[in-house]
């Protein structure tokens, strides 16, 4: 309730880059330990609450902000005793499930995944727990079923089909009372039961009796909505803003158009060229078909994409410079025959621009050339060769190497054919280290690493897609397919 009421003292302040470093580490504290079985002064949260660094803004408070001195004071000191405390009430759900059968089929649901492993090993040092599961929503979209699901938070925070479609006969709902409950049962199909015949029985239940009236009553008075508990969604605008001010300041660098996935964890993103595909893993399909190489733009929260993410650049060229090497082709000469022809491609948009360097390519036959679009695709990296030998031909003639079409022509068609065949090759290593792999790590934590020892050394990491920006952004191609953190 501090938090709450200081966050509206600061009213629209709070929005501020100050405020947000000064309230975010707050806010994920208040919002790990509602939504996790763990002591208050759980190791997670001290990887990112620093009382020194809080107290030294404290302390500048008293000059720059006087009236917020002592609210903020009075905060700090609640957030140090809470962190110095090895208590908390939702702990008492472990002796609930030690007290039930012990040969049923338990889970604990959690909102985040990165609460799994600190939860995990705290129930590994009470042996008699140790067949309790620790899972997040989006393992509940299997076929898998549950005796009991203990699901940790409000409803709210959690997908519909966890409860309107459940995996289990049966589910706790337990959270603190001072988040103010949004779950009602209601009929899900046309002659349900309406909710006066509902099966379900709902009960609330105060395991701690010690709370005092008081205090209890002044909670239940000024409850905090399920949103407020939640951390804050991304900013995209303000991202986007971050973004086209480094363009500005770097506006000579060769750049492509891209899309900006956040990944699991909340903090690390990564652009992809949104041209392009990339390999995924679905999760709901067949075993032989959960690997798969799609378009960028098709991709979708809850897909797992898998980067390169030890080794360095692109997985494919390693790949396809040994299939050339082992077909007799002169690796070197086919990469600088294609460099050739971009180069020059790039140096005439640099100092003609695009739309007249379109305008050229128009004349010399490539009717797609009006999309100055398709102009910034050929000069990338990424691409091999335009669709049509009509626009390719334009190309030569027009970057003046059109009497040597036919050593152009011959290099791209085997760079592509190797790129291809190292797509596939690369896919059949994925496809064996999936179908050999428990994917239950990939399913909780949200990532997993895949060595692919015959793919040139490297490892290729899967990472579940949280969020995904909704604007395109110019973004220099050294950039694409590097997780950065956000």
């Amino acid at each position: 309730m501090a938090l709450k009421n200081f966050k509206r003292l600061l009213n629209e302040a709070a929005e501020d880059d100050y405020w947000r470093n000064f309230l975010y580490p707050l806010r994920r504290y208040q919002f790990e330990l509602s939504a996790a079985p763990l002591p208050f002064n759980t190791t997670s949260a001290s990887d990112y609450i620093n009382l020194a660094n809080l107290q030294k803004q404290l302390s500048r408070l008293e000059v720059s902000y006087p009236d917020l001195f002592l609210p903020a004071t009075g905060l700090l000191s609640q957030l140090y005793i809470l962190s110095n405390s090895s208590s908390n009430p939702l702990l008492s759900i472990y002796s609930s499930i030690y007290k039930s059968n012990k040969q049923r089929k338990i889970v604990l649901l959690l909102k985040e995944s990165r609460l799994i492993p600190p939860v995990e090993k705290l129930i590994s040092q009470i042996n008699l727990l140790n067949t309790v599961k620790v899972i997040v929503a989006s393992q509940l979209r299997s076929l898998v079923c549950y005796d009991k699901v203990i699901l940790i938070g409000s409803p709210y925070w959690f997908p519909k089909y966890v409860l309107t479609a459940p995996r289990t006969s049966e589910i706790d709902i337990v959270y603190y009372r001072w988040i103010r409950s949004k779950w009602k049962d209601e009929p899900v199909f046309i002659g349900s039961v309406n909710s006066s015949q509902s099966p379900i029985n709902t009960e609330i239940k105060n395991t701690v009796k010690e709370v005092q009236p008081k205090i209890d009553s002044e909670i239940i008075a000024a409850k905090l909505e399920p949103k407020d508990v939640l951390m804050p969604t991304i900013d995209w605008s303000d991202i986007s803003q971050k973004i086209s001010q480094l363009h500005s300041v770097n506006s000579d660098r060769e750049e492509i158009e891209a899309k900006l996935f956040l990944l699991e964890g909340s903090t690390s993103a990564v652009f992809l060229d949104r041209e392009a595909k990339t390999f995924v893993i679905d999760l709901q399909e067949e075993v032989s078909s959960r690997v798969q190489r799609i378009s960028v733009a098709d991709i979708e929260a809850d897909m797992f994409i898998l980067l390169r993410t030890s080794g360095g650049g692109d997985y494919i060229v390693p790949v396809a410079n040994r299939i050339l090497k082992n077909s007799g082709k002169d690796v070197e000469k086919i990469r600088n025959l294609q460099q050739e022809w971009k180069g020059r491609l790039k140096l005439a948009v640099k100092r003609q621009g695009l739309h007249s360097v379109s305008q050229n390519l128009v004349k010399q036959g490539s009717k797609i050339a009006k999309n100055e679009l398709n102009i910034r695709n050929w000069t990338s990296e990424l691409s091999i060769k335009p669709r049509k030998e009509k626009d390719f031909e334009a190309i030569l003639n027009f970057v003046g190497l059109g009497d040597r079409c036919n050593e152009f022509y011959e290099a791209a068609y085997w760079l592509d054919t190797s790129h291809r065949s190292a797509g596939k090759h690369i896919r059949k290593l994925l496809l064996q280290e999936v179908c050999n792999a428990d994917l239950t790590q990939l399913e909780q934590l949200g990532s997993m690493e895949f060595e692919l020892e015959q793919a040139d050394g490297g490892s290729m990491t899967a990472f579940r897609v949280v969020d995904i920006a909704p604007e395109i952004h110019n973004i220099s191609i050294s950039k694409i397919a590097q997780i950065f953190e956000i």
